[in-house]
C-alpha cells in the first residue's frame, strides 16, 4: 500500500519471533540494531516508486549469518534458514530531497540440545544489510536498471564482496533453503565513473527541462497580454452580476470584476452567454461587456496606464492596525506614460482596485499566507493604498458596496487617489 506524506512500511515475516529465556540465545533479547540513514537527492515519489521496483518490502532469505549479524561464530553454529526483513522510514524534506532510513531484522530458527527450546529468533544486524540496501537504491535511483542489475553494481560498491540478491521469480524463499544466486563484486572505479557519467546526462536533462519550463512562462506571459480571440468580452466595471439565465431576476451566480475575460457562446435578448472556469455557464448583461478591440471605455480601470514593477510578501510594518505586522502583499506600480494631472489621481485609484482584486486572487493561489495587499504608487504624485483580504473578499462577492469598501481601505495620502480640479 502506498500512502502519502512521511510513512512507514512494515513487512510481516512469515515466522513467529518470541523473546529468549531458559537459557535460550540471548541474541534474541536485542530489538536490532541502530537504523543507517541517507538522504538523497529526489522526491518522496521518486523514491517510493524504486523500493516498489526494488521488491524491498519483501522477507528475503540469507545465505549465511556470518558477515551480517552482530554475534560469534561459536553462536552461528546454532542456527538455521536465516532470513531478513527491511523496516524503512521515507521522510520528505523538500520538492527534491528525501531521508531514507532502513533498518534490517534478521531472523533464523535455533537449534537447542533441547528440541522443546528451539525457536525462531532475532538476531542483531552488523548493519551491512542496511547500507547495502542503501547502496542499491542509490545505483537504481541515478540509473533506473532493474533491481537486479543494481544489486550486482552495489554489492561492489558497498566493498563487502557478494551478497545476496533478491530472487522474486519464484515467490521469495524456497523450503529448501536453498541459497539465492551469488552476484561478483564489480570494480569500485569503474562503478564510480559510471555514476559520475550518468550524475552529468541528469544535470544536462534537469537544465533543459529548467530552459523549457522558463519559455513556457515567457510564452504564457506574452499569451495572457493577447486578447486575440473575436469570442472573447471584457467585463467593463466591477461588481457585474453573473445571471444563471438570461434574466435579471434568476439566481446571481457571483459578481465579476472589471477586465475579466469570458468567451462567449451565444446571444440573447440583451444577454451574451459565457462559459465559467468551472465548465458551466452564465448570463450577462450586453451593455456590461465590452471586445477587447473596443476602443478604451471611459468607465474602465485603464490598467494600460500603469505597469508593476515588482511583487513581493513581506511583513508590513506600517500604523495600519488591519494589516500592522502581518505577511501582506506588496505590489509596486508606475504609470507607464505620462497621465494630465486632472485624472491621474481617479486613474491611481481605478488601478488600485483592480489590484487589489488581482492580489486577492494571487494571494488565495499561492503557498505565501497574505492578510491584504498594499499597492505602492512610484509616480509623480505617489501614494499607498492598502485593504485587507477580508474586506477585499466581501467587496468582490457583493456584501459590501463600493462606497463601503473604500472607506475601510487606507489612502495615504487621500489626495493621491482624487483627481485635482
Amino acid at each position: 500500500m502506498k500512502s502519502r506524506g512521511p510513512w512507514r512500511v512494515m513487512v510481516c515475516a512469515a515466522v513467529v519471533w518470541t523473546a529468549c529465556a531458559n537459557g535460550r540465545p540471548a541474541v534474541g533479547q536485542e530489538a536490532g540494531a541502530k537504523p543507517v540513514d541517507r538522504i538523497y537527492s529526489h522526491s518522496q515519489v521518486e523514491v517510493q516508486e524504486a523500493l516498489d521496483a526494488m521488491g524491498a518490502f519483501s522477507t528475503e532469505r540469507l545465505p549465511t549469518l556470518d558477515g551480517f549479524v552482530s554475534a560469534g561464530a561459536n553462536t552461528l553454529d546454532h542456527f538455521e534458514n536465516p532470513h531478513y526483513q527491511l523496516h524503512i522510514d521515507i521522510v520528505s524534506q523538500g520538492m527534491s530531497q528525501t531521508l531514507v532510513s532502513v533498518g534490517a531484522k534478521i531472523t533464523a530458527w535455533y537449534v537447542s540440545d533441547d528440541p522443546g527450546h528451539s525457536q525462531y529468533v532475532i538476531i542483531p544486524s552488523n548493519g551491512r544489510i542496511e547500507n547495502d540496501f542503501l547502496d542499491r537504491l542509490s545505483i537504481y535511483l541515478e540509473k533506473g536498471s532493474s533491481p537486479r542489475a543494481v544489486a550486482a553494481a552495489a554489492s561492489g560498491a558497498g566493498g563487502a564482496g557478494t551478497m545476496p540478491v533478491p530472487d522474486h521469480s519464484a515467490g521469495g524463499p524456497t523450503a529448501s533453503g536453498a541459497e539465492g544466486p551469488m552476484i561478483n563484486t564489480a570494480d569500485p572505479a569503474v562503478l564510480g565513473s559510471e555514476i559520475a557519467s550518468l550524475r552529468a546526462k541528469r544535470e544536462g536533462i534537469e537544465a533543459q527541462e529548467r530552459n523549457t519550463r522558463e519559455q513556457i512562462d515567457q510564452l504564457t506571459s506574452v499569451s495572457k497580454n493577447q486578447k486575440f480571440l473575436s469570442s472573447i468580452a471584457v467585463v467593463r466595471s466591477s461588481q457585474t452580476p453573473v445571471f444563471s439565465m438570461s434574466d435579471e431576476t434568476s439566481k446571481i451566480l457571483f459578481y465579476a470584476d472589471p477586465d475579466d475575460e469570458f468567451e462567449m457562446t451565444e446571444g440573447r435578448e440583451g444577454f451574451v452567454q459565457v462559459k465559467l472556469e468551472n465548465g458551466t455557464t452564465g448570463w450577462i448583461r450586453v451593455s456590461q461587456l465590452r471586445r477587447p478591440s473596443d476602443p478604451d471605455d471611459p468607465d474602465a480601470t485603464g490598467n494600460s496606464n500603469f505597469t508593476t514593477a515588482n511583487e513581493q510578501v513581506k511583513v508590513f510594518d506600517g500604523d495600519w492596525a488591519p494589516l500592522k505586522g502581518k505577511p501582506t502583499l506588496f505590489v509596486f506600480a508606475e504609470p507607464s506614460r505620462t497621465l494630465p494631472e486632472g485624472t491621474l489621481g481617479r486613474s491611481q485609484m481605478e488601478f488600485a482596485k483592480q489590484v487589489f482584486i488581482d492580489g486577492y486572487r494571487e494571494a488565495n493561489h499561492t503557498d505565501e499566507p497574505a492578510a491584504g495587499v498594499v499597492i505602492v504608487f512610484l509616480g509623480e504624485k505617489g501614494g499607498v493604498a492598502a485593504a485587507s483580504l477580508a474586506d477585499i473578499r466581501r467587496w468582490r462577492d457583493g456584501f459590501l458596496t463600493d462606497k463601503a469598501f473604500l472607506d475601510r481601505c487606507s489612502f495615504d495620502p487621500p489626495t493621491s487617489f482624487r483627481d485635482t480640479p
